[in-house]
Formats: C-alpha cells, sequence, structure tokens
C-alpha cells in the first residue's frame, strides 16, 4: 500500500552555499542565494529519506535547515530529528584528534550545516503516525 506524502523543506543560506537535495530517489541540485521553501509531493509504500548535502563549501559558507513541514503540519521537533553528518575538514581534524577532542561521525540534533556533509531526515509512513511519535502525543490506538 503507498501513501501519499506532501512534504516542504525551508532552508536558510549564509552567503551562497551549493547544496544538494534528495527525497524519494529524486535529487535537485541548486546554489541558495535566499531562504528557500523546496515543496515536494510523491506517493510512497515505505521508510523515506530527506536529505540535505552540503556541496563544495567555502570558509564561510553554511545552510541552515529552517524547517520540515508535512502536509502543512509544522513543528520544530520534524527538522531537529535529523542526523548531519559533516566531513571535517584537515588539518583541523587531526589537531582535534591529537588533543584527545572525540569528533562525533553524527551529529543529532542539529541544523546547522557548517561544514560539508550530509543532513538526513528518515521518516516513515503513513507520516501521520511518524509524526505522532516525534511529538511524544503519546500511545497509538489501532
Amino acid at each position: 500500500m503507498t501513501y501519499p506524502v506532501e512534504l516542504s523543506l525551508t532552508l536558510r543560506p549564509v552567503e551562497q552555499p551549493q547544496v544538494q537535495i534528495t527525497v524519494n530517489g529524486n535529487t535537485t541540485s541548486v546554489r541558495l542565494t535566499e531562504k528557500t521553501t523546496f515543496d515536494f509531493k510523491f506517493d510512497i509504500d515505505a521508510t523515506c529519506q530527506l536529505t540535505v548535502q552540503l556541496l563544495n563549501q567555502t570558509a564561510q559558507e553554511a545552510v541552515v535547515v529552517e524547517a520540515v513541514n508535512f502536509f502543512g503540519i509544522d513543528d520544530p521537533k520534524f527538522a531537529w530529528a535529523g542526523v548531519y553528518e559533516p566531513e571535517y575538514p584537515e588539518p583541523w581534524a587531526t589537531e582535534q584528534r591529537d588533543q584527545g577532542v572525540v569528533l562525533k561521525p553524527q551529529l543529532c540534533p542539529h541544523t546547522y550545516l557548517g561544514w560539508p556533509g550530509k543532513w538526513t531526515l528518515t521518516f516513515t509512513v503513513p507520516v501521520f503516525t511518524w509524526i505522532h511519535r516525534v511529538q511524544n502525543l503519546g500511545w497509538i490506538y489501532g
């Protein structure tokens, strides 16, 4: 059985980063120059991932996942449910490790992508059941 998904993603750039957005097997690459909302509508029968990847980043470029909403339902918890996997820059990463700092391979909750890397939001369908869990609304009776 497939379920409909209506998803909106709002990204805010710092400088003009190049990002790649992938959802339901479709990829869009864009250079962000202003706060932008991307809308997606599709049907799916399984777990889905929304990814935002910061590409070719210069020193000052970053992207912020401002909001994720489903069917017009907006909650900051949706964006905070994503996992960021940064690609730490060298030689900084080695210097940190040499000082005993443990650099986490995944950062969660995290919505500020300041290093190249990928932010991934994994959600299940039907989306309203996933929303219920993320918002911690209690048991679902069926």
